[in-house]
């Protein structure tokens, strides 16, 4: 679903002449550039801030209901076996 500012934002080059396109400074056109990238950088920022901010949030509240003795190691045990067992082989003379 495309919203109508995109349609205008699209259609507006086309419908200067090409008069009106040489008439546009690159002075101009850099400065509005430089707008689109400044917004296009705070908004990068403003929703970079947000993910933090929640991330932080939800670390909070997790570590908040396992409480503080409860960690990652939480359920895990020794093994009563060692993992690796050595291999008794014996040597037979052929």
């Amino acid at each position: 679903m495309k919203k109508p500012g995109f349609n205008l934002l699209c259609l507006l080059p086309l419908s200067m002449t090409i008069g009106q396109a040489a008439a546009v400074d690159e002075a101009e056109i850099c400065y509005v550039l430089d707008a689109i990238l400044f917004v296009y950088g705070l908004v990068l920022t403003i929703l970079y801030c947000r993910l933090k901010i929640m991330h932080e949030l939800a670390k909070k509240q997790s570590s908040a209901k396992t409480g503080a003795s409860e960690g990652v190691y939480e359920g895990l045990s020794h093994r009563t076996q060692d993992t690796y067992e050595s291999i008794n082989l014996k040597k037979t003379k052929a």
